[in-house]
């Protein structure tokens, strides 16, 4: 596990942006009268991008320096945000038991 580079904080920024356009666009042509096509393009991208992203990231806890994974539903939930240490993401380690801000680093599962 490795702290991301600008790179990966870049990547993360296109495919969000990418996920932004696909449903601004979309919301043109099926907003009014196929809605729930609509919702189900929003929810299946939603999907997707935490998906990746629990698959390509690891957190290390400040307290304890224990370094874990989290699942999917925790990702889709977890308060996120970027302050100048990087990424973080509000969690309880497993290990200390500890809720702190924890930090985000590249998972080498990844291969990316």
């Amino acid at each position: 596990m490795v702290k991301p580079k600008k790179s990966d904080y870049i990547r993360s920024a296109v495919y969000i942006g990418i996920y932004l356009l696909v449903i601004s666009v979309s919301a043109f042509w099926l907003l009014l009268d196929l809605w729930i096509v609509w919702g189900a393009v929003v929810l299946i991208g939603m999907l997707l991008l935490v998906g990746w992203h629990q698959k390509s990231t690891a957190y290390r806890c400040p307290n304890c320096a224990h370094v874990y994974q989290i699942s999917f539903l925790t990702d889709l939930l977890a308060p996120h945000g970027i302050d100048r240490q990087g990424a973080w993401l509000l969690l309880r380690c497993p290990n200390c038991g500890k809720r702190q801000k924890t930090q985000v680093l590249k998972s080498s599962e990844t291969g990316s």
